[in-house]
């Protein structure tokens, strides 16, 4: 973060948005104590100020609640509160036999679900959140700084929330709110500070002038101008391949209302979205807007939160199964390739040797397969030497050769840039559009550095839902997403 400059006004609700890296978390850690500044001054109070730890914030009334709050598991709600409540005072007394009234009264009016006497380890997401919160509420905070508190809370829950916050902003509590939500900043916020690359875009006092900024096309929007068009480019191998078995534009796969909302990542609240035979679909947001939920839900990973239902449809046969039953072994079994954004651990393992990464789908001469395979894939790479030797686009490449050698009908391709050069993603961006002309559909989910050019239909993921933004046989209109 590069000399960034800005006043928040005490009794207020601020928004800082900004994009993956922007500078959001390392400005609420400067604020906070977590970070001790290079240069410049952080004045409380119209005063210079130094914080030398979080601890030293805290006893100036300067609280931050993470997203992902550090809670000891293995005791209650109540008792972390406790803990929380004893950073700021002298005499300590953890042992208490029942909650003190202001623990109550503030869960009955922020979280009535939380049962205070439950284990934290049996939590979701959306009650740990609230037991941070309280413990620091029963602080007394003039400063309340809240890291993408909405991520594990569904949209009543969100209202309520923020209903909330206006409460106590209005008492006289300064609170800054980081957020990746466009539109939960324009609707509660006051402020909306803007970052970008660790530096100061605008600071707006009004959603009108935040909205504004973005109509006249600023620049660090996070709403930027995103421009499709059908793709023109032709198979390099000819067309061959099963655009017979699948009729082009017919779904391969759809999700009907899947949410999840598992304990540690932010909650998927309604998933909605078809990916079509012939065509390229991308799921673009942020890892907040719960990108990572849906592709451990829509890869069968991680599906014990899941509710709704996906459908497959496998030639001119349709399964329909429910979300929390969904299991890679399903996905395979039904023509469908999955290249997850965790390589190395998910895909592959450092400890095993290429052949045994490239031969999973293999029972007899597994050399002789690894070695057809690391040509296919233009790997510099003998079959007896270790993933651990592999950089991530050549891990990327092999991998996506492992998976498209079984023939599938649908490639679940997540965060498919990372670890590629400029000439790697050229490459993959031409096996894909040679995918889609054969027929194939590819979903991809995650669009970072990924061109959405080649997409005949593009989904926004944002607090947790989707939304269609693009459908090429709808418009082909610029799309402001």
């Amino acid at each position: 973060m590069d000399s960034v400059s800005v006043t928040f006004a005490g009794g207020k609700i601020h928004a800082l948005v900004g994009e993956n890296g922007a500078g959001k978390s390392t400005l609420a850690g400067l604020i906070s104590g977590d970070i001790q500044p290079t240069s410049g001054e952080i004045l409380l109070d119209g005063k210079v100020t130094a914080f030398s730890s979080a601890k030293d914030a805290l006893s100036r009334g300067i609280v931050l609640v993470h997203q992902r709050p550090m809670l000891a598991s293995s005791i209650t709600a109540k008792e972390n509160m406790i803990l929380q409540l004893q950073a700021t005072q002298k005499k300590k007394s953890f042992f208490l036999h029942a909650p003190s009234e202001e623990m109550l009264s503030l869960r009955n009016k922020w979280a009535p679900q939380l049962n205070l006497n439950a284990t934290v380890k049996d939590l979701g997401g959306n009650l740990r959140f609230y037991t941070s919160l309280l413990g620091s509420l029963l602080q007394h905070p003039s400063l309340l700084l809240l890291d993408e508190p909405s991520a594990f809370l569904d949209i009543d829950e969100r209202k309520a929330l923020y209903a909330h916050l206006r409460s106590l902003a209005d008492s006289g509590t300064n609170i800054i709110v980081i957020t990746h939500s466009h539109a939960e900043a324009t609707r509660y916020a006051d402020t909306i500070t803007l970052l970008r690359q660790g530096a100061l875009t605008g600071h707006f006092s009004s959603a009108e002038e935040y909205e504004h900024f973005l109509s006249e096309g600023g620049k660090s929007s996070p709403r930027s101008s995103l421009h499709f068009a059908p793709s023109s480019a032709t198979p390099s191998n000819g067309g061959k391949g099963d655009a017979a078995t699948h009729p082009r534009n017919a779904p391969a796969l759809s999700l009907a209302e899947v949410s999840s909302r598992p304990k540690n990542r932010p909650a998927l609240l309604s998933a909605t979205l078809s990916a079509n035979y012939g065509q390229i679909t991308a799921v673009t947001g942020l890892q907040e807007a719960a990108l990572n939920t849906l592709e451990d839900t829509i890869t069968g990973m991680e599906t014990a939160w899941a509710k709704g239902f996906v459908t497959l449809t496998d030639g001119k046969a349709s399964h329909t199964i429910a979300a929390n039953h969904l299991s890679p072994q399903f996905l395979r079994a039904h023509k469908v390739a999955i290249v997850p954004s965790d390589r190395n651990f998910r895909a592959a393992h450092p400890s095993i040797t290429v052949e045994q990464l490239l031969s999973v789908y293999t029972k007899t001469d597994t050399r002789k397969k690894a070695a057809a395979l690391i040509e296919e894939a233009a790997v510099n790479i003998t079959p007896e030497q270790y993933v651990s030797n592999l950089s991530g686009g050549m891990l990327q490449r092999l991998i996506l050769t492992r998976e498209l050698s079984t023939n599938p009908a649908l490639l679940l391709l997540c965060n498919p840039m990372q670890g590629l050069d400029i000439e790697a993603q050229g490459n993959l961006c031409q096996t894909l559009t040679d995918l889609a002309a054969q027929g194939k559909a590819v979903l991809v989910i995650g669009t970072q550095d990924f061109p959405l050019t080649l997409c005949q239909k593009v989904y926004r993921l944002e607090s947790g839902s989707t939304e269609l933004i693009f459908d090429q046989t709808q418009s082909n209109e610029e799309v402001k997403a």
